[in-house]
C-alpha cells in the first residue's frame, strides 16, 4: 500500500486524516481477493509530537479504521503497520519516496482463516525500479517484513496495549515525516 499524503510529526494533529491506497489485489492463499486494488485504506494521527528541547523522541501514531473499495462499498477494517519501507539513493535522506511496490503478506481477514497469507501482492521492484548498491541495501519484502527499512533512526512499533492508538511510529534523532508514495505493509487486525 502506498502513503497518499504527507504525515509531518512537526504538522500532524490528533484526527487528521491518513489515506494509503491498494496498489494490487490482496487474496488469501485460496484466491479470494480480500481487499481489491485501488482500495483506499482510511486511517487517523491519535498523536504526534514534533521533537524539540522539552521532547526528545519524535512520535506519530497511526490507526487504520476501514477501507472504501473503487465501487464505494464501505468495510470496517481496523489494521495496524507491519512495516514501512522507504527507498532513497541517499542514505542522509530520511524523507525519501517510496518504491511503491510490497511483496506477499499476512493478513488477518474478517471474512477467511485468520492470519492467512496473502498472495497476489505486488512484487517486489524491478532492479531498474529502485536505486541499489550499498547506498540502498533493500532486502525483498515478504510477510516476515516488520519495523523500518530505508529510515535508520525511524522505529516502528506494532501493537501497543491501547488498541485505539494504533501504530506508534518514533524518532530519537529527527522528526518523523513519513513522505506521500511510502510502501506501508499493513495487517488487519483481530
Amino acid at each position: 500500500m502506498l502513503l497518499t499524503k504527507t504525515i509531518d510529526a512537526k504538522k500532524a494533529k490528533k484526527g487528521d486524516e491518513v489515506v494509503a491506497k491498494v496498489t494490487q489485489d490482496m487474496k488469501t492463499t485460496s484466491g479470494e481477493v480480500l481487499v481489491p486494488k485501488d482500495t483506499k485504506v482510511l486511517g487517523h494521527v491519535t498523536a504526534a509530537q514534533a521533537r524539540n528541547q522539552e521532547q526528545k523522541e519524535s512520535e506519530v501514531a497511526i490507526a487504520f479504521d476501514s477501507a472504501v473499495t473503487k465501487d464505494g462499498s464501505e468495510l470496517q477494517m481496523p489494521m495496524s503497520i507491519q512495516a514501512i519501507i522507504v527507498a532513497s539513493s541517499n542514505p542522509s535522506d530520511n524523507g525519501g519516496g517510496g518504491y511503491g511496490q510490497t511483496g506477499p503478506a499476512t493478513a488477518t481477514s474478517p471474512m477467511s482463516n485468520r492470519n492467512a497469507p496473502m498472495e497476489g501482492l505486488p512484487r517486489p521492484p524491478s532492479p531498474s525500479a529502485v536505486p541499489t548498491g550499498e547506498n540502498n541495501p533493500l532486502p525483498p519484502i515478504t510477510s516476515s517484513t516488520h519495523g523500518v527499512i530505508g529510515m535508520p533512526d525511524v522505529k516502528l512499533e506494532e501493537t501497543t496495549p491501547n488498541a485505539t492508538r494504533g501504530s506508534v511510529v518514533t524518532s530519537e534523532k529527527s522528526n518523523v515525516k513519513l513522505e506521500s508514495g511510502t510502501v506501508m505493509l499493513l495487517r488487519v487486525n483481530e
